[in-house]
């Protein structure tokens, strides 16, 4: 039997499905999101799959049920009534400068519309757009909103508060018009790296549902090991004959260099492996800081240079749901940004406070870090490393 290729960068589900590649089955989770809500918020780390789930969302409202075939919401009460799906992506859309990103965010609401044959006045702006096209398509059915990377033009210029003020302003504008379409939308959906605050960015969108932090949507994106041994079985195998160990041993060293993120507040709630490394582990057989070099943000790395930010115990650091919830163009916090980053993660929750203790998730981080800063990694890691991780790393 063949191995079922890796996805590695495959962001589109019909591919993954069509073309052999593994998929991890998230769709019972899915299931959940679209059935018992409507309008939603999910922030993760660069390279977590959120264009994938966004991609899976608009083959579901699309109708597209075939696709679905042996996956959990086959089996699950769902109708696949087909809906117009509008998919924006801001990291498709030029943010060079704001004027630009008005232009390019024109551009490409107008090639969504000619594949539907609609048409505007060229005197319209993106807000208009929209509300012109959502309006339009709903005559046949309501329609599904999903907007990828909804901070991406404000995070490429965060180390520079007046251009990021600039990008605030336009997308700001532009997602005010949302709320106003609600009777012809069926499902909302906005995901990014960052939350920002609603007064800043969603003024007029306040019916968000925030699930970032949500129990019940920990795992919804990103691999556990029990679905990255049931899903990459054979992958394992040849990786241990290729490293010279039990799969078992290969495994432990999966989880000190990759897993370790929790996205909820519960006590011992199930840790998360990121799942670019993995993929790109199970690939090339051999450990390294895969998601460093592809998944990194730039901003991060201006930001970190531009102010200077002092080193501190990131092992054990306290935050208030405020603080790790959102930040703002003109005052970052660094624990706010390495969290939402995935730099550091959450290690414990304490209810009667609200407060969350934080610290790093794994090896990766731990090497990462050290390596945007430019210091001596024995000096960081002395500092840094968390002890769990230290009993094993020579």
């Amino acid at each position: 039997m063949l191995k079922k290729k890796l996805p590695i960068g495959i962001q589109t589900f019909s591919e993954i499905i069509q073309d052999g590649y593994v998929y991890i089955d998230k769709t019972a989770y899915i299931h959940t999101l679209i059935t018992t809500g409507k309008c939603y918020f999910l922030a993760r780390p660069r390279r977590f799959g959120k264009s994938l789930l966004v991609s899976t969302l608009a083959e579901i409202f699309s109708g597209n049920k075939e696709l679905f075939a042996g996956l959990a919401i086959e089996s699950l009460p769902y109708n696949w009534k087909k809906h117009p799906v509008v998919i924006i992506s801001f990291a498709d859309v030029d943010c060079t400068t704001s004027e630009r990103l008005q232009e390019s965010l024109k551009r490409y609401l107008q090639d969504i519309a000619s594949t539907h044959q609609i048409t505007f006045e060229a005197s319209l702006n993106p807000g208009e757009m929209l509300q012109a096209l959502v309006r339009k398509l709903a005559e046949q059915a309501p329609v599904a909103l999903l907007i990828d990377e909804y901070d991406y033009a404000i995070l490429k210029h965060i180390h520079n508060p007046h251009m990021a003020g600039g990008m605030r302003e336009v997308v700001k504008n532009f997602y005010a018009v949302i709320k106003g379409l609600d009777k012809y939308l069926k499902f909302i959906f906005l995901t990014g790296v960052s939350k920002f605050s609603k007064t800043s960015i969603f003024s007029g969108l306040n019916n968000l549902n925030d699930i970032s932090l949500d129990d019940v949507y920990n795992t919804l994106l990103g691999y556990t090991k029990d679905e990255i041994v049931g899903g990459f079985e054979q992958y394992l195998i040849d990786a241990a004959e290729h490293n010279k160990c039990p799969v078992d041993q290969l495994l432990d060293g999966i989880k000190i260099w990759y897993d370790g993120y929790q996205f909820s507040r519960e006590e011992n709630g199930i840790k998360i492996y990121n799942p670019f490394s993995v993929l790109l582990f199970l690939l090339k057989k051999q450990f390294s800081n895969y998601w460093f070099e592809t998944g990194t943000p730039t901003f991060l790395i201006n930001l970190l240079k531009a102010k200077d930010y002092p080193i501190e115990d990131f092992e054990n650091i306290k935050a208030t749901q405020g603080e790790l919830g959102q930040f703002e163009v003109d005052a970052i916090d660094l624990k706010t940004l390495l969290f939402q980053t995935g730099y550091i993660t959450i290690k414990s929750y304490n209810a009667d406070t609200r407060n969350y203790t934080l610290g790093f998730p794994n090896k990766e981080c731990i090497d990462s870090l050290a390596e945007h800063l430019m210091l001596p990694q024995q000096r960081l890691w002395s500092k840094l490393k968390p002890k769990n991780i230290m009993n094993h790393i020579n």
